[in-house]
């Protein structure tokens, strides 16, 4: 059969499986868990992008989930921040903030404005004891 019999071309109504350039949701939670974390820790992109060997530029697009970001460079930035590769995986983030592959309206604290508002400011705390009080005074507004 030649070669132009083949047709390159997906029925209608079934999905095409995503090139390895093609960024999909996943990829902007890992980007927007990525941004928190470095921010919070109080690294500017510059200086993570240099740790990763990759332009400051390049951070930003996987912050923005515009590229995908692989394994051992997903492991590299966890290793850079000092935190584990969880974190910027799941950690009840994208599992509990997509069902089905649908938004929810609920979101994640962590990765709203709020959240990183407290996260900055909690890391800015240096006493100790202070963090811990606040810590069980948060938890326990949790509970109630």
């Amino acid at each position: 059969m030649p070669e132009s019999d083949f047709v390159d071309e997906v029925p209608k109504g079934t999905k095409k499986a995503p090139t390895t350039r093609e960024t999909d949701e996943v990829d902007k939670f890992v980007g927007e868990r990525i941004r928190l974390y470095r921010a919070m820790l109080g690294i500017s992109q510059q200086k993570l992008a240099d740790g990763l060997g990759v332009t400051f530029q390049q951070l930003q697009k996987y912050e923005r989930g515009e590229n995908r970001i692989g394994a051992g460079r997903l492991l590299m930035v966890a290793t850079t921040l000092g935190i584990p590769v969880t974190f910027l995986l799941d950690e009840k983030g994208f599992s509990q903030r997509y069902d089905d592959g649908i938004p929810s309206a609920a979101g994640s604290l962590e990765i709203s404005r709020e959240g990183y508002n407290i996260g900055r400011a909690f890391s800015k705390i240096m006493d100790p004891e202070i963090r811990r009080s606040i810590t069980t005074l948060v938890q326990s507004l949790a509970r109630s």
